[in-house]
């Protein structure tokens, strides 16, 4: 699978909703994601946190992809930036999704 697959792919199980599938599907098995959505950045490790994390995420924020704006992929990563519906409505959100092992091993995320 192509990185650009990846993405396409990883947009679907989203809207799915199971963050059981997103996580054990996309997630590298030592994953770590770094949060920049408060005030200070929020560093969680393993699939268990991101469980969690995500979980939270998906039920409490995350209502729906609208668009990407920018989107940069190489062998190794995804940086993009997008547009989501939120529970407070549209958001900006920008990721950077360094790759191992055709899974994201470092996930770097923030929210306007």
């Amino acid at each position: 699978m192509t990185n650009q697959e990846f993405y396409e792919n990883h947009l679907k199980l989203l809207a799915e909703n199971d963050v059981n599938v997103l996580v054990e599907h996309d997630y590298h098995d030592d994953a770590e994601m770094i949060l920049h959505v408060a005030d200070e950045p929020i560093h969680l490790k393993g699939k268990e946190a991101l469980l969690q994390q995500l979980g939270d995420y998906l039920k409490y924020i995350y209502r729906g992809f609208i668009s990407t704006e920018k989107l940069a992929i190489t062998d190794d990563s995804i940086f993009l930036e997008a547009t989501i519906n939120t529970t407070n409505g549209p958001s900006k959100v920008y990721d950077a999704l360094y790759m191992k092992d055709g899974k994201i091993f470092r996930h770097y995320s923030g929210l306007k």
